[in-house]
């Protein structure tokens, strides 16, 4: 398990995980192992056996493929001309840091421990097909608010309809669920659910929405930002 996750899959007050949470983790590891090849599915597609990948004649023609890769069938030439590649390139980050040409880029301590400080990097301009996407829509439909595009999503799709409580028993409508729903991913994604309670034009409080958050769209928050 990552440390990361550690405050996300234990409990605060009783120091225990939660298995919901800590399942998801697993799944989110196995994910990235399957992108790594590190792990495979017996007569998939795509996540296949690696070995599967190689040419029929690798064994007998393995010349032949090195060459054509422009590598060593050697792998002590090949990890010492990585090595070489590899102190060459710190050498030149030494000397930058030392001349100071790195464009910013320091090395410092934070905590105790060594951190890498990049400096952030200039707003590019925005790309003329947004600017002319953004143009259309504005002539077409004027100012929409996002909060009436995410209501009319949901009158579609039913997307609140997959959001599964962590709750023993539901005693709120459903059409009041959706709705606190719908305000409480809204508020996450703009000015929060503090700010959103304190407008008080939708009738629902901040401990109302604090609630569905806990128990509706938590789970599926976690996995969104995991998966980022």
């Amino acid at each position: 398990m990552q440390w990361a996750w550690r405050d996300a899959v234990m409990n605060a007050e009783s120091g225990r995980f939660e298995r919901i949470p800590y399942e998801l983790c697993v799944l989110i590891s196995l994910r990235e192992a399957l992108r790594r090849r590190e792990v495979y599915v017996q007569g998939a597609g795509r996540w296949r056996d690696p070995d599967e990948d190689l040419p029929g004649d690798f064994e007998t023609n393995r010349d032949v493929h090195y060459a054509a890769l422009s590598k060593p069938m050697d792998s002590t030439e090949f990890i010492a001309d990585l090595k070489s590649r590899l102190t060459a390139g710190l050498d030149r980050l030494n000397t930058g840091l030392v001349e100071g040409t790195t464009g910013g880029v320091k090395i410092t301590t934070r905590k105790g421990k060594t951190w890498v400080n990049v400096p952030k990097l200039e707003k590019l301009p925005e790309p003329k097909n947004l600017t002319a996407l953004k143009a259309e829509v504005q002539r077409r439909w004027g100012t929409i608010d996002l909060l009436d595009i995410v209501k009319n999503t949901a009158f579609i799709t039913d997307f609140p309809d997959l959001f599964t409580s962590v709750a023993t028993r539901e005693m709120l409508s459903k059409e009041t669920l959706s709705k606190r729903l719908l305000l409480v991913l809204f508020a996450l994604g703009n000015m929060g659910i503090r700010q959103m309670a304190a407008t008080g034009e939708h009738g629902h409080t901040e401990a109302e929405m604090r609630h569905v958050r806990q128990t509706e769209a938590e789970q599926v928050l976690r996995r969104f930002i995991a998966s980022r």
